[in-house]
């Protein structure tokens, strides 16, 4: 016998499930439904068996892709489904690295070399660095209230919500001094703005993937 296709109903009962599962991110929900759908079907046309029966046995198998979880990667506090999680680590895991490379190559950098200023030449770095940081600090902000107005769910948007939290290092920068009483550059400062700046670049990038993926799967 072949596949059974579902009636109205019953695509509700799937779609009200992956509801519970908090299958909502768009940019997978759609995929998941499909392929659900498609399992139930089969197997009802396979095994001749009525649809609850088979929804239960396909769910069974499914919620182990389904279950909470969470990651080092974003934050032991934050959870979502495994299935979205996973997605999330793949295109998340070589960003989560960089900052700390953005962080660490001006450190040492400044660590190794000498470098004497004059005082007007530290009156206007200091002057570019502060300036720098506030601009920086208010496009991180800018993105982060339109980010608030956005409702759609993706797996980016996920990522952009633990992302949330940078804003910290740019306030640590704001209020901190790039040159000591002598006149020396301070490496810890300049390597938290370098690092702050490639996370707004990195917030701006996963706020692109994800407007991207609201315009492909939005219905």
């Amino acid at each position: 016998m072949g596949a059974m296709e579902l009636s109205k109903e019953q695509l509700r009962r799937v779609a009200h499930y992956l509801n519970v599962k908090d299958i909502t991110y768009i940019d997978l929900r759609m995929e998941v439904f499909d392929h659900i759908v498609s399992d139930i079907e089969a197997k009802m046309g396979a095994e001749n068996l009525d649809f609850e029966t088979a929804f239960y046995a396909v769910t069974v198998k499914w919620n182990k892709h389904l279950i909470q979880k969470s990651s080092f990667y974003f934050g032991l506090t934050y959870s979502l489904p495994k299935i979205v999680l996973n997605k999330a680590k793949k295109v998340y895991k070589k960003w989560f690295f960089l900052p700390v490379m953005a962080y660490l190559i001006p450190y040492i950098l400044f660590d190794q070399l000498m470098i004497t200023f004059s005082e007007n030449a530290i009156r206007e770095l200091n002057i570019f660095l502060q300036i720098l940081t506030v601009c920086t600090l208010a496009v991180f902000f800018g993105f982060l209230i339109i980010k608030f107005k956005e409702k759609n769910k993706t797996t980016y948007s996920f990522i952009l919500k633990t992302m949330s939290w940078n804003f910290i290092i740019g306030f640590i920068v704001l209020f901190s001094s790039y040159f000591n009483k002598e006149g020396d550059l301070q490496k810890y400062p300049i390597s938290f703005l370098a690092a702050f700046i490639f996370m707004t670049y990195s917030y701006f990038h996963f706020y692109k993937k994800h407007l991207e993926a609201v315009k492909k799967h939005k219905i």
